[in-house]
């Protein structure tokens, strides 16, 4: 692990993913999980309130405002891009997605589902081993396997959504957070740094996928220090002018400007 940075907003993430590596060992995941997603969150938050510009134009190219889960997909793949997982699609739960809410592209979506089932002749060991996680690939190279997603812009569009950081974001942090609980769409099952699909217990059968806790922290340690050595680079002090009470500031004005 690097050491503890003498950036102070640095070290303040960094010390915020210890006490989430900390909070796994005494056994407390789920607080883990709320403190690791949300720190990556509030990151996220960050760049696009140093950055102006940069909201202006993610907004500009998603005709609205920047969707939570794709602005923590984005920041990851800028300041976390040396880590071998943070460019990958959960491809079954895409799949599997895909042939649920489109049933006439079936045969397309199983044609990528197939390939990352079991092979095994034993048909009773087939159908008790998981499907690997280690053949998760990127946007571009699930374009490349399957030709008719990058013949569809919005599908390969919506593939975003089912990269790893839009589902910290879409499957841990927001039903953290708002809900208290966890999603229906993941399991308990992954430690360390794993990702790990799982069978699902609901009545649609759609895989379930975990992140362990140590790779979200992972994650938050890689990219809170490439965001402080690009700020860095162009002089910028991360978080320098940042309210995180401006939005709320805004909604009190306009309704004062009613009454």
């Amino acid at each position: 692990m690097k050491p503890i940075s003498k950036d102070p907003f640095e070290h303040y993430f960094y010390e915020r993913a210890q006490l989430a590596d900390d909070l796994v060992t005494s056994g407390a995941y789920v607080d883990a999980y709320i403190l690791a997603t949300s720190s990556l969150d509030a990151l996220a938050e960050i760049w696009v309130t140093d950055f102006p510009d940069i909201k202006q134009n993610l907004d500009k190219e998603l005709g609205g405002s920047i969707p939570s889960s794709i602005r923590l997909s984005r920041f990851l793949k800028e300041f976390a891009s040396s880590d071998p997982d943070v460019k990958k699609v959960a491809v079954l739960c895409f799949a599997e997605d895909w042939k649920h809410y489109r049933p006439q592209d079936s045969h397309l979506a199983n044609q990528l589902i197939n390939r990352r089932l079991s092979d095994n002749t034993n048909e009773l060991l087939r159908l008790h081993i998981l499907p690997d996680s280690s053949l998760d690939i990127s946007r571009e190279e699930l374009s490349k396997e399957c030709p008719e997603i990058a013949s569809q812009p919005h599908l390969f569009a919506l593939a975003e959504e089912y990269e790893y950081g839009a589902l910290i974001y879409t499957f841990y942090r927001c039903p953290l957070v708002h809900s208290a609980t966890g999603s229906g769409r993941t399991h308990g099952f992954a430690r360390g740094e794993q990702s790990m699909y799982y069978w699902s217990y609901y009545e649609d059968n759609r895989t379930t996928i975990g992140f362990g806790n140590n790779l979200v922290t992972r994650w938050l340690r890689h990219a809170v220090s490439g965001y402080v050595q690009s700020c860095e680079k162009l002089g910028i002090v991360p978080a320098n002018n940042f309210d995180a009470g401006s939005n709320h500031e805004k909604r009190f004005q306009k309704k004062w400007t009613r009454f």
